[in-house]
């Protein structure tokens, strides 16, 4: 689970997802530094998992890693314990409602784990895999599906035996019926929002609460354009224009009356089936009595119209009496409302149960978060429903249940190290005041429509992005940046790299933190394996898989230490041309060609460039068959490396293009013969 549980875990009302799981006690699992790891947590992380128990080694590192990663966040900001015991009186709800739908409802059915457990120890077998082993908390979900299905079995024969579609039309039932029922047997008010001082705000902004632009006028309606737009060549008095709409209008209604339509309105339909007139306000605004509209179209109607302007009726601001409602509303439309921090939104019995101050926090802990007022009523709502299923959840003891607390506890690590990893990259930031002057200057290069404070983060990397990683991806790409200086690249390359980087970036502490924790495990028959972090451990892995032909993990390995140690120019070289040199065993050579060009151009005076210059435009020739650029980059080779060892070699590839491949030819007939 990443942070967003914090807040929307239980927006999404009850999704129909599986997933399994039966705790083993809450004995200890194992001891991470100061902090302690239950059975339970392993038993969560499992039946969470996408991959269950078939990557079992790697769900308990990486719940040990999260402990470590923990207790050495609480040493260096022991504060954060205080944030997490004051936000978590905010969680209970929403926790609880989780439990209540994803495990109690989804999975189990709302069967009782006695039941569940009983029928599974009768039925192994069933559930056993090809080995004959089986666990309970990883199939609880399947049992639960195959005892509704025993108890239901004259319903599911009514319904034409489809298992699949039985037991999902079931669950989609019951969460009609629970929601139902949920609210029903525990309701809670959402209180109406009121604005506070809306004939202040009206005050300030009367220019929004003014008449529509109005016209007292005449029309002439007709079929053609044309020959409506002849009879107003020339201009025409209010008689005159009578005359011609009592005439030749072709509507009734207003001929009847010399064609008059009285006061109507920009934006607003016209009486007499006229309909809405668009430009009315562009032909009359600000012009004298007698104005002629050009010809104008109806929405309503095939009719095409010309106006007679008798008078403008200018704006006017309307008064609050009138307006009262629509400053209300335009106040929790717009933008934000504030209000005050103890605004009751939510109560239960008469009593306050959600404040402006929760919803305020909660946003605090969602930077991401927009904050709007639909978004503040998004979260009502959802507080709201998670109040009710809170308490039917306690009601029913799931407040006690294994479920909740390794989720608390996940929960809890989640906003530790979320917060950790913000207060470590602040530690780490450059000077308010450099930040705030580039910011500006520049505003948020990437994303412009955040605003400063949303921007630290993107800022403070951006100003330090890594130049090898902008100089590797211009020259690996030089066809589409043939014509691109590098520093145009900047914003895309930030863009499609940063993600990548910060997760390194994280992966690189954890590991560090990981690898320097003292681990104590206490469940019998499992070990944890600590193995040695650092530039050289990687290194290494990577050479292994090299050397066992793991060639793609490889390439792999070696990316990894650029992403990790992105500004060590000598760490970053060697990765570079170490996957050109692998890519190009495992013919991967439109990869390991740009890799060599990215080598050589990045680091002209390594002892290396002349083998990666020779490589690639051997490559180039050899492999790729693009003689043109091969010439190109064979050429500079002589130019550059007059002297080179591999000069003769570079002279007979160069002759050998030119000749359009005679001299190779020549040469093969000369082998054969010769055999």
């Amino acid at each position: 689970m990443n942070r967003k549980i914090l807040v929307l875990g239980a927006l999404c009302g009850l999704a129909l997802v599986g997933c399994n799981g039966f705790g083993s006690g809450e004995g200890k699992f194992a001891q991470v530094d100061n902090e302690t790891v239950y059975n339970t947590d392993i038993d969560f992380a499992v039946m969470t998992s996408a991959t269950g128990r078939a990557d079992y080694d790697n769900i308990v590192k990486g719940v040990l890693t999260r402990s470590a990663v923990v207790s050495k966040a609480l040493q260096e900001y022991p504060e954060l314990g205080k944030n997490w015991e004051s936000y978590s009186k905010n969680m209970d709800d929403r926790l609880l409602t989780l439990v209540y739908q994803r495990f109690y409802s989804m999975e189990k059915l709302t069967y009782s784990d006695a039941d569940l457990k009983a029928f599974f120890d009768a039925h192994k077998a069933d559930f056993a895999d090809s080995t004959g082993k089986v666990e309970f908390i990883d199939v609880r979900g399947k049992v639960a599906d195959r005892l509704l299905l025993e108890r239901e079995a004259e319903k599911l024969k009514e319904s034409g035996g489809d298992t699949a579609a039985f037991i999902g039309g079931f669950k989609q039932e019951m969460v009609r019926n629970t929601i139902k029922t949920v609210k029903e047997k525990f309701p809670v008010t959402v209180e109406k929002i009121v604005p506070p001082d809306p004939q202040g705000y009206y005050e300030k902004h009367k220019e929004e609460f003014k008449t529509a632009p109005a016209f007292e006028v005449y029309h002439v309606q007709m079929e053609d354009s044309a020959a409506l737009a002849k009879l107003f060549k020339k201009p025409v008095d209010l008689e005159k224009f009578k005359a011609i709409a009592a005439k030749k209008s072709a509507n009734k209604e207003t001929a009847a009356n010399g064609g008059y339509v009285g006061v109507v309105k920009e934006g607003y339909a016209l009486p007499y089936g006229i309909g809405i007139i668009n430009g009315l306000a562009e032909a009359f605004t600000g012009k004298p009595e007698g104005t002629l509209s050009p010809v104008l179209g109806s929405t309503r109607t095939p009719g095409r119209h010309v106006f007679y302007l008798v008078r403008e009726i200018p704006p006017e601001v309307k008064p609050y009496d009138r307006v009262k409602a629509d400053v209300e509303n335009h106040m929790l439309g717009a933008g934000y409302l504030e209000l005050p921090p103890d605004y009751v939104l939510i109560s239960k019995n008469g009593a306050p149960l959600v404040t402006e101050k929760q919803i305020l926090q909660i946003f605090e802990e969602e930077p991401g978060m927009p904050k709007t007022n639909n978004m503040r009523e998004r979260i009502i709502r959802s507080l709201a429903e998670c109040a009710s299923f809170a308490d039917e959840a306690r009601a029913i003891g799931l407040d006690s249940s294994w479920e909740y607390r390794a989720l608390v506890r996940q929960t809890r690590d989640n906003y530790i190290i979320s917060h950790y990893d913000e207060m470590a990259q602040a530690k780490n930031a450059l000077p308010e005041d450099s930040l705030k002057a580039y910011f500006e200057k520049n505003g948020n290069p990437v994303r412009p429509r955040l605003s400063y404070e949303e921007s630290k983060a993107d800022l403070v990397d951006y100003i330090r992005f890594p130049e090898n990683v902008l100089k590797r991806d211009y020259y690996f790409n030089y066809v589409i940046n043939a014509k691109r200086a590098m520093d145009e690249t900047r914003k895309q390359v930030f863009s499609n790299r940063i993600g990548v980087l910060r997760k390194a970036r994280k992966e690189r502490i954890e590991a560090e933190i990981w690898a320097n924790a003292k681990v104590k495990v206490f469940k019998e028959g499992v070990s944890v394996e600590q193995p040695a972090v650092g530039a050289a451990a990687m290194q290494a892995t990577a050479d292994s898989l090299y050397k066992a032909r793991s060639y793609e993990a490889a390439v792999e390995q070696w990316k990894k230490v650029r992403d990790f140690y992105p500004d060590n120019d000598t760490l970053f070289a060697k990765a570079t041309l170490q996957i050109a040199q692998i890519q190009s065993e495992a013919e991967q050579y439109s990869f390991s060609e740009a890799e060599y060009n990215v080598f050589y151009k990045m680091w002209p005076d390594s002892p290396d460039a002349e083998k990666a210059m020779f490589s690639r435009g051997f490559i180039l020739n050899e492999n790729l068959h693009k003689d043109t650029l091969a010439l190109q980059v064979l050429e500079e080779f002589q130019a550059k490396y007059p002297n080179s060892e591999m000069g003769k070699d570079v002279n007979w590839l160069i002759e050998n293009i030119k000749s359009g491949g005679k001299l190779a030819e020549d040469l093969m007939k000369k082998i054969e013969a010769e055999e």
